[in-house]
């Protein structure tokens, strides 16, 4: 299966705030191997969706496995990783440093900025990569710390104001 290009729809939310350009990222699953690999391997079976216990794993539009973080985050169980038999999920186990290369960044939007008390980014960061900052007036800066952060969704489906995106991870070196 070739990636096929078409339109992307948007949000509802993208749609009323007049972010009509918005384009979501396509989050592959942990372990996917570099995207000209992933489409010439995956088949579109759906076997690590089948076998994804957090049920963060669906099909998109052109019946590739996407992650999709609005109701839970990836525990690095890896069943998606031992359903693969097509090798577009490669990897170890035990590495959940490189399950994904991305992070995640906080927008304006988030809650604490706005001088509302909500830490539930944090509360559901198991490596504790969300650090609060005390500003002016009570509200709190929440920063990720991108090299400790595994990426795994949590805060995303935690957030209330969906304020939290993915990035890249900054190359170390």
């Amino acid at each position: 299966m070739k990636p096929v290009t078409r339109d992307v729809s948007i949000s509802r939310r993208d749609f009323l705030r007049g972010n009509i350009h918005a384009k979501k990222r396509v989050l592959r699953p942990p372990w996917a191997v570099k995207s000209v690999l992933f489409y010439e391997r995956c088949t579109g079976c759906a076997d690590c969706v089948d076998a994804c216990p957090e049920n963060i794993l669906q099909r998109d539009p052109d019946g590739y496995p996407a992650v999709h973080f609005s109701q839970a985050g990836c525990t690095f169980c890896a069943e998606c990783l031992e359903t693969c038999e097509t090798g577009a999920l490669q990897g170890l186990r035990s590495d959940t440093d490189q399950a994904w290369r991305h992070t995640m960044q906080i927008s304006e939007r988030c809650l604490s900025i706005g001088g509302v008390v909500c830490r539930a980014c944090g509360d559901h960061c198991e490596v504790r990569a969300i650090r609060f900052t005390q500003l002016t007036q009570g509200r709190l800066l929440p920063e990720i710390n991108a090299a400790t952060c595994t990426g795994c969704g949590q805060c995303i489906a935690a957030c209330p104001a969906d304020a939290i995106t993915i990035t890249d991870k900054p190359e170390i070196a």
